[in-house]
């Protein structure tokens, strides 16, 4: 499974060459998506935002008819994000864009006229991040006059495949045995996101916190007995962060580039890799679900009906 991280370069690539349909100017944004669908929502807070952004990882959507709605789900069936699209529709938005590979969202999207971006099919959602955050980041560029370097997305991982490699097999090695909690400031999404990535190929416990706000708190944990099953593993962005790690004797993991898209592309590439590699040290099928697709079709049928 590896493999499929191993292919990112190619996906960002594919994804940058991919023709984007038309894309009006947008005074406001809002992203519907929710799991690997909604992590890529989440990262783009990292950029610079030139215009109003809202983010919705739920069915609970407030939106107005001002606001150009992005609305993405890989499967095109997931419940929270077509209740958030319907719920859109209703309070008079005209301009959705869908990112999906199929599904009933799809078909809304073709009814509609909505724009539409398709993804490739016969993968699990979170091993599509470089497609969807790609599109994003050209929709961005489109609908807001931005010029943000989509290849940057492609040169944060071909720059320095081998060492993002090799920092991914270190930080395996020391989860193995503990319970990794991932600390970020600035850079938070990345820490959820390698939380999530150990928690789904891995099916492994993980969880991220948010520094400076856990040096008033969550740290004093290291310094019980308990604090023993935890690993600290800190992305740091500032001088803070830094000592926050030599105090709790945290793992680091440095953003290689300046950056912020070679670093977003990078450091994903790391949690990735790392969590399949987790996922092999522990006899572990990572691409395989098993309770998460159950609890999918059991909000569908309380959302949707069925």
């Amino acid at each position: 499974m590896s493999n499929v991280y191993e292919r990112w370069k190619e996906f960002y690539e594919d994804a940058i060459s991919r023709d984007i349909p038309g894309v009006k100017t947008a005074e406001k944004i809002a992203y519907f998506g929710i799991g690997g669908s909604g992590i890529p929502g989440e990262v783009l807070k990292l950029l610079d935002l030139p215009v109003e952004y809202k983010l919705f990882r739920s069915y609970k959507v407030n939106v107005d008819s001002k606001t150009t709605v992005v609305a993405v789900s890989y499967s095109g069936n997931t419940a929270e994000t077509l209740a958030g699209v319907k719920r859109a529709q209703e309070l008079g938005v005209k301009e959705i864009i869908v990112i999906t590979s199929g599904g009933k969202l799809k078909e809304i999207a073709e009814s509609k006229g909505y724009p539409l971006l398709s993804l490739p099919q016969g993968y699990q959602t979170r091993f599509i991040f470089p497609y969807i955050f790609t599109y994003l980041v050209r929709i961005l560029n489109q609908s807001t006059g931005s010029n943000y370097r989509v290849q940057d997305l492609v040169d944060g991982i071909q720059d320095n495949f081998t060492m993002l490699s090799e920092v991914s097999t270190r930080i395996a090695n020391r989860i193995t045995g503990k319970v990794p909690i991932f600390y970020a400031s600035d850079l938070l999404p990345i820490a959820e996101r390698f939380k999530q990535e150990v928690n789904e190929n891995a099916k492994y416990p993980a969880f991220f916190s948010q520094l400076p706000e856990a040096n008033h708190n969550e740290i004093e944990l290291y310094s019980s007995q308990q604090g023993n099953q935890f690993i600290p593993i800190v992305i740091p962005s500032d001088k803070i962060d830094e000592a926050t790690a030599s105090l709790i004797n945290a793992e680091l993991i440095y953003p290689p580039y300046k950056s912020i898209l070679k670093n977003i592309s990078g450091m994903f590439l790391i949690a990735g890799l790392a969590s399949v590699k987790l996922a092999s040290q522990l006899n572990i099928k990572a691409e395989e679900l098993r309770i998460i697709p159950k609890i999918r079709e059991r909000t569908h049928n309380l959302l949707m009906g069925g």
